[in-house]
């Protein structure tokens, strides 16, 4: 499998480039510590030096797509990221959104804006859930991405049934995200905590139900 560089790795750059590009030009007016991580309630419960915080998200932002993207090479079923290529080029460019629309909104706080980071984060999670479901049925057995069990891993007919069986259950996982962005910060925090175990949870149990039936019917 070769490594080629692309229209997506371009605008992935783009992207992240604009969100560091930002960072940069209001770092000057950031406090010496800013939120690094937030409350069920929305509101920041810990902090970091700026110094260490933007670097390090500027890097994972820029980074974190391409490494996703060279995992493949260390893949023993690398051959099959060809079937579902496309799909992956947009969930990197995804992450790149969601990383860097979270570092933004961060950001934002940082200097003093009202931002409703538990809206934000309901927002971000909801799409990327959604990308998720809409593609999942499209993705082949790999070792890296995807519903990665014993069950699916041992057998392609229980991951292509899983992975069918997910695609919709995250889509509306998806949806739902999107109209709890609207509930009070602590209960848009637990709304989303039990959409994303249950989206979680559901594949895992399917996989191990479809797997026990097919051995059970040999």
């Amino acid at each position: 499998m070769k490594i080629r560089w692309n229209r997506w790795d371009t605008l992935i750059v783009i992207l992240a480039s604009v969100t560091i590009l930002f960072a940069w030009s209001v770092y000057q007016e950031l406090p010496d510590q800013i939120p690094s991580h937030f409350g069920p309630a929305g509101k920041p419960d810990s902090y970091s030096k700026k110094s260490m915080f933007i670097p390090m998200m500027g890097a994972l932002v820029m980074f974190l797509p391409f490494l996703m993207k060279w995992l493949p090479v260390l893949d023993p079923r690398r051959e099959n990221y060809q079937k579902f290529g496309r799909f992956y080029d947009l969930f990197r460019l995804s992450i790149t959104l969601f990383l860097g629309g979270t570092f933004d909104a961060v950001l934002l706080v940082a200097l003093g804006y009202s931002v409703n980071i538990s809206m934000v984060m309901c927002l971000g999670l909801g799409l990327l859930w959604m990308v998720l479901g809409n593609y999942m049925g499209q993705v082949r057995p790999n070792w890296f991405f995807g519903i990665k069990l014993p069950w699916t891993l041992e057998n392609d007919e229980v991951w292509r049934k899983t992975h069918r069986f997910t695609g919709p259950l995250w889509v509306g996982a998806g949806v739902l995200m999107l109209f709890a962005a609207w509930l009070p910060g602590i209960w848009a925090f637990w709304v989303t905590m039990v959409l994303v175990g249950s989206a979680s949870v559901l594949p895992a149990v399917y996989a191990y139900w479809t797997y026990r039936n097919m051995k059970s019917s040999l």
